[in-house]
């Protein structure tokens, strides 16, 4: 596509062009000055805990005080409210010294010779942080203060982890030259804020004045907004608005917005995405951003903890468009192929800046997404007028074979290579160990939460539990309510390894949840291993898969018999069997069972891997008394076999399979 195509592409291209050519010059000459006019304060600091007192004081102990080397993380012991730090000051005296603070989140006071030199944030009389718009960071000091030792007292009560240094360093030196850096600072983010915004303005103009496709509207509200907030976040705008609430509202709305925005255009050039996958994000965050400026604006929740979720969402939402932009730009031409790379690009660079925000997993304060935009705006320039045709057709094809969803470990055994190669009644018969896994007592746990409890608390556990099925060589059917039914088409190892992974990650999972006020749960897992049929069912305009065998019968069947044995996971003996080495996996037999549908009894085992340690140890000590007990249970010798599991259920009252067989012979 030539440039004379879009007219305003040469400007955009020559104003992307010019604005690096000045900024980067000026960058490096600014980091080649010889002089060093300011010193970041990262020696020698000192901290302890404290809590909140009616006349703050630090403790004059120097047992107290421990040493920290910034940027460093804290991790804030219970009952902390207020952490003290010790920094000396250089002993180098300065006409007009000053403190840029950065790095050190919530600032109460800072102290020198016990003088309040700078003030951030407030408490209210509940010890609560006060909402507050800002403070300028950089206070003029004493010349006098040379030498001296700051003091400041940070609030900590309602963080479990504190980042020193992360976000910025303490610097101190000359009052103009702090001013300076800090104007080059912001002068970076307001060129590039700027210009966005005005490469926003011609699309814009284009689209109220002329009768074109709503691509030119939906990139220049992306642009507004990225440019909007680009230049929200510096000192200096900040500082000529006084640090009002107006400017706190719109810097928050268009960060709420930005998902939207994102979202709406890539559906004006790509379509809705699977299923409207694309359509239906962008309109959560719509709906999440006016609620979100409401409950933090009235002072409900702060400010931070709204952007939470709209942080969340967007690391979701950019991920689903990035492998969206991907996959398109596989499949389309040049122009489709340098958009999607600038798309990508783009939102990899906010994805990293949200993630290091959120974790601090880098000690700089760097952010990347204006760069990112600025190189999407230089792709956007060549293709922004087309409309890439030819990708449109396969997003379509694309979103109408997904209506018609396969697993993707589906199109391996029916021999596809492509999902819109699927076919009504398309079948393959396979040997494979089934999963099925189930949580015990569910429907009472689920009566006692509302709806969207309900759906968080599930979501959670098998967003917990499901990875070790893939890890495991495995792979999920279908999700039965609390249910999980999974495949495994190699070796019955790989089930076992599953199974026992999943009851590990469900006691990391019962931890996470106590402290969210969610019940402990707890999971039953039946395994069996045989040939199964997987194929697809229903009707031309709405099918699904489906596996069918005896097997599937089978190892839902020995799911529900945990329950009855109070064993986590059962598996039949011929499954184990097949295993190279059963010994490999701690297990004990079980008996005889009979199965709904089957005239013959199917013989079970327990495998006990993943129980606490103490309980495993038992169990392999007892297991051939136990075993016997079973042997004497099958024969009908009931009260030989109660007297075993007596004494086994004494020794070890949390040994719950014994005490249940124990029950089994009582009611004989």
């Amino acid at each position: 596509m030539r440039l004379g195509r879009f007219p305003h592409a040469r400007l955009i291209l020559w104003l992307g062009v010019l604005i690096i050519s000045c900024l980067i010059p000026v960058q490096a000459q600014l980091q080649g000055q010889p002089q060093i006019t300011f010193v970041p304060l990262t020696q020698n600091w000192q901290y302890h805990w404290d809590t909140i007192e009616p006349t703050p004081q630090p403790s004059t102990d120097p047992q107290v005080w421990q040493a920290i080397a910034p940027p460093q993380r804290l991790t804030v012991p219970r009952g902390a409210e207020i952490l003290w730090l010790s920094i000396p000051l250089p002993e180098e005296r300065s006409p007009f010294p000053a403190l840029y603070f950065q790095g050190i989140p919530h600032i109460l006071e800072a102290y020198i010779n016990g003088e309040v030199v700078y003030l951030f944030d407030e408490l209210t009389p509940e010890k609560t942080l006060k909402h507050k718009e800002g403070e300028f960071p950089i206070i003029a000091l004493q010349p006098e203060h040379h030498g001296q030792t700051l003091l400041i007292r940070s609030y900590v009560a309602d963080q479990s982890l504190i980042s020193l240094g992360y976000d910025g360093q303490l610097l101190y030196g000359e009052n103009p030259h702090l001013f300076r850096k800090l104007i080059r600072q912001d002068s970076i983010r307001l060129s590039l804020g700027f210009f966005f915004i005005t490469c926003g303005f011609f699309p814009l103009v284009i689209s109220l004045f002329r009768q074109t496709d709503s691509i030119y509207g939906s990139f220049s509200f992306v642009a507004y907004l990225i440019g909007i907030y680009t230049i929200s976040t510096t000192q200096i705008i900040r500082l000529l608005f006084d640090y009002s609430i107006l400017w706190t509202f719109i810097h928050h709305g268009v960060f709420h917005l930005l998902p939207v925005s994102l979202g709406f255009f890539f559906e004006h050039v790509f379509g809705m995405g699977p299923k409207k996958l694309i359509r239906r994000l962008w309109q959560i965050h719509l709906f999440y951003a006016p609620l979100a400026l409401l409950l933090a604006g009235t002072e409900i929740i702060t400010w931070q903890t709204a952007a939470f979720p709209t942080q969340m969402g967007a690391l979701f939402t950019a991920s689903v468009i990035i492998f969206a932009a991907i996959w398109k730009a596989s499949k389309g031409n040049r122009e489709a192929k340098a958009l999607c790379l600038g798309l990508a690009l783009f939102l990899s660079c906010t994805m990293y800046d949200i993630l290091n925000h959120l974790y601090h997993l880098f000690p700089w304060p760097f952010q990347l997404y204006p760069w990112g935009m600025l190189f999407f705006l230089i792709c956007l320039a060549f293709i922004l007028e087309r409309r890439f045709i030819e990708a449109q057709n396969h997003l379509k094809a694309y979103a109408h074979a997904s209506d018609r969803f396969v697993p993707h470990e589906f199109l391996q055994f029916l021999g596809k290579t492509s999902i819109i190669d699927v076919q009504l009644g398309d079948q393959v018969e396979q040997e494979m160990t089934v999963l099925f896994s189930d949580i015990r007592s569910f429907t009472s746990i689920s009566e006692s939460m509302p709806p969207e409890r309900n759906f968080n608390f599930l979501n959670a556990y098998l967003k917990k539990v499901s990875p070790a099925i893939r890890e495991h060589g495995g792979f999920i059917d279908k999700y039965i309510g609390d249910a999980v039914m999974a495949l495994f088409p190699q070796r019955v190892e790989d089930a076992v390894g599953a199974a026992i992974a999943m009851q590990t990650a469900l006691y990391t999972f019962n931890q996470e949840i106590r402290a969210e006020g969610y019940p402990a749960i707890n999971i039953g897992i039946g395994l069996h291993r045989g040939k199964l049929m997987l194929g697809t069912i229903g009707e031309e305009e709405r099918m699904e898969t489906t596996v069918i065998a005896d097997a599937v019968n089978l190892a839902s069947r020995l799911e529900e018999s945990t329950k009855r044995y109070g064993a986590n996971l059962i598996i039949t003996q011929k499954t184990l069997n097949a295993m190279a080495d059963p010994e490999q996996v701690a297990w004990r037999y079980l008996g005889k069972i009979f199965v709904k549908g089957k005239k013959e009894s199917v013989e079970i085992c327990e495998i006990y891997e993943s129980d606490p340690p103490a309980l495993k140890a038992f169990k392999t000590e007892t297991r051939s008394q136990f075993e016997q007990g079973i042997h004497l249970y099958d024969q009908g010798d009931i009260e030989a076999a109660a007297h075993i599991f007596k004494t086994l259920w004494e020794r070890n009252p949390e040994d719950t399979v014994t005490h249940l067989c124990l029950l089994r012979c009582k009611h004989l």
